[in-house]
């Protein structure tokens, strides 16, 4: 009795697990949204077209880690954001090494590189140096935009690369007064 209880008690497992060598649920958007994140850094990024945002962000978009001088809160707050950082480095590029997703959050390990020939705000005059920082995205997507997103980059690195900090001090003398 204990071996045939057993018995169905392992059917139903396996039975409950289904095949899992057909692949992905028709409920995992995995690849369509990894696909859709390399397009936002091709389309937005790379091209440089703060327009393109509203095709891949929702207007409620929130951003957890944003720039400062940025609340992270909507489409419009990316969209300037963005403005900024290309006025910074009008050459910047972005790399991506590799994606993974889970469901509708994708993770990317990145790579940003470009001259800083533009100013990155008041008192940040342009340092006409190269950088170029790794970093982690993390972005939830529903229904192919992005609602929410997380990131995380070198940014000490990218101060030491635009001589902000470590090797000869940076000249302040050419610095805006508030």
């Amino acid at each position: 009795m204990k071996n045939l209880i057993f018995f169905l008690f392992c059917i139903s497992l396996f039975a409950s697990c289904g095949d899992m060598s057909k692949g992905p649920s028709a409920h995992d958007h995995s690849a369509k949204n990894k696909q859709r994140m390399q397009q936002f850094y091709d389309q937005v990024i790379n091209a440089h077209n703060v327009n393109a945002i509203d095709s891949f962000c929702t207007a409620d978009f929130v951003d957890h880690n944003p720039d400062e001088g940025f609340t992270g809160k909507g489409a419009a707050d990316l969209k300037a954001s963005f403005k900024a950082f290309f006025t910074a480095f009008p050459d910047i590029h972005i790399t991506t090494h590799f994606m993974i997703a889970q469901g509708d959050t994708i993770a990317a390990h990145v790579n940003f590189s470009g001259t800083n020939s533009g100013p990155m705000g008041p008192g940040m005059p342009a340092t006409n140096k190269k950088v170029s920082i790794d970093g982690i995205d993390m972005v939830a997507i529903r229904d192919g935009k992005a609602y929410e997103r997380w990131g995380f980059f070198d940014s000490r690195k990218m101060m030491a690369d635009l001589g902000m900090m470590g090797g000869a001090p940076m000249d302040t003398t050419k610095m805006e007064k508030k």
